[in-house]
């Protein structure tokens, strides 16, 4: 309101002149009520009012309105003021805290640097003693093979003198053995030819034919004159193992029937002297039909 007073001096001026003829009349007791007199007249009645106490009075409320607002000026200077220091607060402490995580970024920074280094360095280390220990590795696989190689020739050269060895006994033995074939088949031969001028071969191939004729069972294709060249392979038992025909005037059912008999004579008698035994025989097959 003193505000709007101030701005307004006009108004101002005749509220403060409005409030002092209140009151005087107040003081003076004017009496508003009309009076009754035996004859009406007009009384005017003015009140003086100070100019000077109404300019003071303005002076002071001006005055108190000025005071007021340099006070509020000065409140709000100060709030702004602190305002701003708490600003300056605020931005200082975020400057510090942003200065400290920027110290402590760049300090984990150094620590991870330092820490790469390190595991670097470790890896470098382990990576040497890697490479170490497979050269170690090697140098020893390179001797262990030439010890298995050294091993192994020498194996092979024992190897070799027994083999060497085996091989000349062998032909030792085997030299002793021919020499003792030799001398057995000198012996059975002059035994044979003996044999033979005695008439024992002779004998011996004749009872086998005996027997192979016993055992033959003439077909009805038989016709007499037959002459057959029987081949026939024995083992040292007597029991035959194969059967061939040379010459024979006999068709497929004769040679089918004397095979049958040979068959069925086995095992062929023994020889009179074992030095007549022969694997290979050639019997004469001549049968009286």
């Amino acid at each position: 309101m003193l505000g709007f007073l101030i701005r307004n001096p006009a108004a101002s001026f005749f509220s403060v002149l409005l409030h002092v003829a209140i009151a005087g009349a107040m003081v003076l007791g004017i009496d508003w009520q009309p009076r009754r007199s035996a004859a009406p007249q007009s009384v005017i009645q003015a009140t003086v009012v100070d100019q000077a106490a109404i300019d003071r009075e303005i002076a002071r409320r001006a005055e108190i309105e000025r005071a007021e607002q340099e006070q509020r000026e000065r409140e709000a200077r100060e709030a702004a003021e602190a305002e701003q220091r708490e600003r300056e607060r605020v931005a200082a402490q975020q400057r510090q805290r942003e200065e400290a995580e920027r110290l402590e970024r760049e300090r984990e920074q150094q620590l991870r640097v330092e820490r790469e280094r390190a595991a670097q360095a470790q890896r470098e280390r382990e990576e040497a003693e890697q490479r170490e220990r497979e050269q170690q590795a090697l140098l020893e696989r390179q001797r262990q093979d030439e010890e298995r190689r050294r091993a192994e020739a020498e194996r092979q050269r024992r190897e070799e003198e027994e083999r060497q060895r085996l091989i000349a006994e062998a032909e030792a033995r085997k030299q002793a053995e021919l020499e003792a074939e030799l001398g057995r088949a000198l012996a059975a031969e002059d035994e044979r030819r003996r044999a033979e001028e005695a008439g024992l071969l002779d004998q011996y191939l004749r009872a086998i034919q005996s027997q192979i004729e016993r055992n033959w069972l003439a077909p009805p294709t038989a016709r007499p004159g037959l002459r057959c060249m029987i081949h026939v392979t024995q083992i040292p038992s007597g029991d035959v193992v194969g059967v061939a025909f040379g010459s024979c005037n006999g068709d497929e059912a004769v040679k089918r029937s004397i095979e049958a008999a040979v068959l069925r004579a086995s095992p062929l008698p023994r020889p009179p002297v074992p030095s007549l035994f022969n694997r290979s025989l050639e019997v004469t097959f001549e049968p009286e039909v």
